[in-house]
């Protein structure tokens, strides 16, 4: 079996044939072409674990790529390469985590391979957790279920909140003076698509300004708790992803994010953002998770963070639909329009 006919076109369904869908392969592996990509990553398997890919079980791509991979003579795995920007001592951190985590019962992955060079980025691997199926947040036991499992990560992850490498939430480390940081992704222009985005600006500034007051304890924590990095059986969490994610955060902060985004998934046919009575519910729950409520301070810290990082995600909305005057329901922008 060629490298081609081992990763069966699944690169090619991803990256499309436009420029703008390819950016990320191309910064990270300094093309677009399916075959090139598919003959580095079997490159490196061969070079960095002795064995050749049989067969490619699934590609995406977002902040990073990530491949599901059967190889010969060694089984099922899950390889996630980076963009350049991702650092080997901060990946190593993330596994640091990820195998403490996972010793202690919690379902991440356990880490297989620490970070080696792949393209112009970095990859790791990892086991691959398949267990379980996507479900709908929407449904309030599953709510429940993510927000108490924050509160465990919050609290099996607290040794690590002293580390120099992992960094702060994305949504808070700005460069000075602006109000975003560049988009997680090349696909996302915000400079160019200033235009109309001025009223989700405004949330956004209003929510930096009530977040400057810094309230609530250092904690480490995952800035992309969705729905689509979960896997669920008989209403258990079995599987979680998604870990560069990690950051040392206020609590307000991660708790505000998780609240406005746990809802978030592609993989089913279900409204993307939660309604304001399921952002509240989930704020409820993680607080009983914890055994204790919010000060009045800490709970306006993480309404700000959810407005800001609702705002955000309006913002990669309107970079790519512009011209927008009514928003799809269930859209980032349509929960934000609906604050005004």
């Amino acid at each position: 079996m060629t490298v081609e006919e081992a990763f069966g076109g699944l690169i090619e369904q991803v990256v499309g044939e436009g420029e703008l869908e390819a950016s990320l392969e191309v910064s990270i592996f300094g093309t677009s072409d399916p075959v090139s990509i598919a003959d580095a990553v079997d490159g490196f398997c061969r070079r960095e674990l002795g064995a050749a890919v049989e067969r490619c079980l699934f590609y995406a791509s977002s902040q990073g790529a990530v491949f599901g991979l059967d190889l010969v003579d060694q089984g099922r795995l899950v390889l996630k390469a980076h963009q350049p920007d991702r650092t080997a001592h901060f990946l190593s951190t993330v596994q640091e985590v990820q195998r403490h985590l996972s010793a202690s019962g919690f379902p991440c992955p356990a880490p297989i391979l620490g970070p080696r060079p792949l393209g112009r980025g970095v990859a790791v691997v990892d086991e691959l957790l398949s267990d379980g199926a996507y479900v709908d947040a929407h449904v309030p036991a599953i709510r429940m279920a993510m927000a108490f499992a924050l509160s465990s990560l919050v609290r099996l992850a607290h040794g690590f909140v002293s580390s120099q490498n992992l960094p702060r939430s994305p949504l808070m480390n700005l460069p000075a003076g602006s109000l975003w940081r560049s988009p997680h992704h090349p696909m996302f222009d915000f400079d160019a698509t200033a235009a109309g985005a001025e009223w989700i600006d405004a949330r956004a500034t209003w929510a930096r300004r009530e977040l400057e007051a810094e309230v609530g304890e250092m904690v480490v924590g995952h800035t992309d708790w969705s729905v689509k990095d979960f896997r669920f059986r008989d209403g258990r969490i079995t599987a979680i992803y998604d870990w560069d994610s990690l950051a040392v955060e206020r609590e307000p902060v991660i708790v505000g994010h998780a609240a406005t985004h746990f809802s978030m998934t592609w993989r089913l046919p279900v409204r993307v953002a939660p309604t304001p009575h399921e952002v509240m519910a989930f704020i409820a729950e993680y607080e009983d998770a914890r055994e204790q409520s919010f000060s009045a301070a800490e709970r306006r810290a993480v309404d700000a963070a959810g407005i800001y990082s609702m705002a955000y995600t309006a913002r990669c909305e309107h970079a790519l639909d512009p011209e927008a005057k009514e928003y799809p329901p269930g859209s980032a922008r349509e929960f934000l329009a609906g604050l005004m």
